[in-house]
């Protein structure tokens, strides 16, 4: 027996699994951060899982009739475990086995930072002709539709927000379908654009290899423009009082703390966390280097530097190629970045007519608090509540306090061990100790460590090491002033490792446990070029 979708959706777990089925918190852990509620899980599931297989149906990796939710968990590309998202490694290697240009393992490296030491790759050209007739278009096709529907979403949130607090309950139901069907328009796409970046990112490394430049990828995959570049711009404009509050919020309010999640407050509900850092940005004047127009435009010519490093040992005839490949790379992550961006902006109108629907339900007196519309289904809201769902609601609230406080590993088979956070705490590293990771952005910095929960709530001084579980674009404002990243998750194409490349300082991610073995104030050798953090005070 195993679990099956709804009864997932219910439990916010997967009690029975194939114990042969892999799975991985990896990049699942970066996009959806946290535990889930009944609300985020049935609102996001399905278009998340419909999403993955258009994309792979749109590349030609997929028939027509795999394009479905599949009633069993082990079917499906991610779950929850203990209300945790975890991605399932077997189906991504699966599809990644049948595209040409890639690999499995490249496929689970760059995506998850982690490969199973018994790991077996297992290509078949089986899928070549629908893929040959389908991907070259859609590759070719991709970025000017994501740019439009970028656009699109951005006009679309801000036509939606000022009208939410008046709708009825038709009203708010209304508006949380079409961020729903939005949500998986703009995830098929972004997920393409993910597995098409990872393939690139991974001839960019061979190329760099073939030249004897290990290691080389990590300038050529630098300052390619992000979401999180306009993010730091107009957070120095903000400070500086080239633009307003109402502007900034209108262009990035829908980042925030939690943003991940549906029941996170984002900066356009709260602009406290942005305003405790403005006094980092308004004391960097214009002229000066750490400005974010003077870090992007350096990290721009570090990287034609280290294409013109690469290009002269490459031969003449492949010259061309190499150089459109790196081209095409970054123009790539630029785009995953956005595609992140764009499914942020989705969650940003779904939370306030989500929070309308609350307001509209208290008044009703069927919940308590507004908040507590979170800890309902999503299909149950559709369907219309009856009876009082306020025990089923303490229930879940009580649930999802206690699974706050446990974590589950980067990666394992079956149904992983799960941890409570402070069961590790007698594994302090000392003095000489180091841990290691995925060597992500390049350089060697030291710095004290400031070990990072909750960014809204956190002060960093010029310089800090920031370490961290996992990042989202509300991180931005702390990896200005950090002198260092240092993450429990994630790989090079993650989402801290393309900030600290875009902004220039080095980073570690991938460590697994550093968040939890590196003590708050010690000293800290970040080396982004060999992966290892070192405390040294």
């Amino acid at each position: 027996m195993s679990t099956t979708v709804d009864f997932m959706l219910e439990t916010l777990d997967s009690a029975d699994v194939p114990a042969s089925t892999t799975w991985t918190t990896g990049n699942v852990a970066e996009a959806f951060p946290g535990v889930f509620s009944a609300f985020g899980i049935s609102f996001v599931f399905g278009p998340m899982e419909m999403a993955f297989r258009r994309m792979f149906h749109d590349l030609g990796a997929y028939p027509a009739s795999e394009v479905r939710v599949p009633d069993d968990v082990g079917d499906c590309f991610w779950s929850l475990f203990a209300g945790w998202g975890a991605g399932n490694i077997d189906k991504f290697r699966e599809v990644a086995n049948v595209l040409p240009g890639t690999s499995a393992t490249a496929i689970e490296l760059q995506l998850f930072g982690y490969v199973r030491p018994d790991t077996v790759d297992a290509n078949t050209a089986a899928r070549y002709p629908a893929i040959v007739a389908k991907a070259p278009r859609w590759v070719i096709g991709v970025p000017k539709r994501h740019d439009r529907m970028f656009a699109e979403l951005r006009r679309w949130r801000l036509s939606q927000l000022p009208r939410i607090s008046s709708l009825d309950e038709a009203g708010c139901l209304a508006v949380l379908a079409d961020a729903r069907t939005r949500f998986e328009d703009i995830m098929s796409i972004h997920m393409g654009v993910a597995f098409i970046s990872s393939a690139l990112a991974d001839k960019v490394a061979e190329a760099a290899s073939a030249a004897g430049m290990e290691g080389l990828e990590q300038h050529l995959l630098s300052g390619v423009g992000s979401d999180e570049n306009e993010v730091a711009y107009d957070l120095w404009a903000l400070a500086h009082g080239k633009i307003s509050e109402q502007e900034f919020i209108d262009r990035h309010g829908y980042h925030g703390p939690n943003e991940g999640q549906l029941y996170g407050i984002t900066w356009r509900e709260n602009m406290a966390p942005i305003r405790s850092r403005l006094a980092d940005y308004r004391a960097i004047d214009s002229d000066n280097p750490r400005a974010p127009q003077h870090r992007s435009a350096a990290q721009r010519q570090l990287r034609d530097d280290a294409l013109a490093r690469l290009l002269a040992v490459t031969p003449r005839l492949r010259k061309r190629p190499t150089a459109w490949i790196v081209s095409v790379a970054a123009r790539f992550l630029a785009l995953r970045e956005q595609g992140k961006a764009g499914y942020l902006i989705t969650y940003d109108v779904a939370r306030a007519a989500a929070r309308r629907l609350g307001d509209i339900l208290v008044e009703r007196g069927v919940i308590d608090d507004r908040e507590h519309v979170f800890h309902l289904r999503y299909d149950a809201l559709v369907a219309g509540i009856s009876g009082d769902p306020r025990d089923v609601v303490a229930e879940r609230i009580d649930q999802f306090n206690r699974r706050q406080a446990i974590r589950i590993p980067r990666a394992w088979a079956g149904y992983p061990s799960v941890m409570k956070v402070d069961e590790n705490s007698g594994d302090a590293l000392g003095i000489g100790d180091v841990v290691t990771g995925v060597a992500a952005s390049a350089g060697q910095v030291e710095g004290r460590a400031r070990v990072v929960r909750d960014p809204a709530g956190t002060e960093l001084d010029d310089g800090d090491i920031l370490v961290c579980e996992t990042t989202d674009p509300s991180w931005v404002s702390l990896f200005m002033v950090a002198g260092g990243v240092v993450t429990d998750f994630g790989g090079l194409l993650s989402h801290g490792p393309i900030v600290a490349r875009e902004i220039g300082i080095p980073c570690v991610c991938g460590t697994e446990t550093g968040s939890r073995k590196i003590q708050d104030g010690q000293t800290l050798r970040v080396d982004g070029d060999t992966g290892e953090v070192t405390v040294i005070g």
